[in-house]
């Protein structure tokens, strides 16, 4: 791998290998995540500059720049607008979202909904794990950017095989009873998820950085530093999005569910005093995150 960007490698399979194809992703999409990876913040004549060619994508920011979310006192009619209101960062995460929502057209009668309810997932994820680090004692050098864009595409491997293996995929990521290991991955779908996401990551161009957050998900490097985004706090948003009813495949919570070394390890790295106080700064943004995630759908 080189020093910004993912490169073949001998230990990255393609997805031409996997046998799969990635669907059609808008190149809104693909702009938006190089932008927020930058270490620089984008400045808004990029962003502008981005959405100029994509009405749609323009169309599908006024709305949700004008939904009960932000509740402005005006209506805001232009992308220039939207940009110096609520600042260059926010409204490429709008797009983020977005285009991976428009992606919907890829997806048949069987699919569509499952693939809606993954979006909602992945949205309320991305909003968690930015949240988790605005609220933070402390945050050290992590990125609201990077947490953003890791929780987007946490599950972006599911996403692939429902469009892929639309049979298998629908029988294997039931709500609450998802399949847990990567052997069990493997038994289902012949690759575990982490090979899966490393093909597509490879296939998107992802910055590296981005790509070492998607595979501490998976328990690499176990949030000590290395990843961009610690993998702790994407597992934690994961479960925190479950938790309050944007799942996918993932167990709800019950009384009896404990909050074990991921919520530990997450308040550590942010200087949480427990993690009891980081399930709270969750659960205390419920509504605020409902009122986020439907403003997109």
């Amino acid at each position: 791998m080189t020093s910004d960007f993912l490169s073949p490698s001998e230990h990255i399979l393609t997805l031409t290998d996997l046998e799969l194809e990635c669907p059609p992703l808008p190149q809104t999409l693909l702009e938006a995540i190089q932008l927020m990876e930058r270490p620089e913040p984008p400045d808004p004549g990029e962003v502008e500059a981005m959405l100029r060619h994509d009405p749609a994508a323009v169309a599908r920011l006024l709305r949700v720049v004008n939904s009960a979310y932000y509740g402005l006192r005006g209506r805001i009619g232009d992308v220039r607008h939207a940009i110096v209101v609520l600042g260059p960062p926010a409204v490429v995460g709008m797009v983020m979202s977005m285009g991976v929502l428009a992606m919907k057209s890829a997806f048949d009668a069987r699919t569509a909904a499952p693939f809606l309810n993954l979006v909602r997932h992945c949205v309320a994820t991305a909003y968690l794990a930015r949240l988790l680090i605005q609220q933070a004692p402390a945050v050290g050098d992590w990125r609201l950017e990077s947490a953003y864009v890791a929780g987007l595409l946490h599950d972006f491997g599911k996403l692939l095989l429902l469009y892929n293996r639309p049979e298998v995929a629908l029988a294997a990521f039931q709500l609450g009873d998802g399949l847990r290991t990567p052997e069990e991955e493997e038994a289902v779908f012949g690759y575990s998820l982490q090979t899966i996401t490393q093909a597509l990551a490879l296939h998107m161009k992802l910055p590296e950085p981005l790509f070492r957050a998607l595979m501490d998900l998976y328990g690499e490097g176990q949030g000590d530093g290395v990843a961009a985004t610690p993998g702790a706090l994407l597992r934690v948003a994961s479960m925190g999005a479950t938790w309050l009813d944007y799942g996918f495949d993932e167990p709800s919570r019950d009384e009896e569910t404990s909050l074990e070394a991921d919520w530990e390890l997450t308040a550590q790295l942010f200087s949480y005093p427990s993690a009891e106080a980081v399930w709270q700064t969750i659960e205390q943004n419920r509504e605020i995150l409902s009122t986020y995630v439907d403003a997109h759908f």
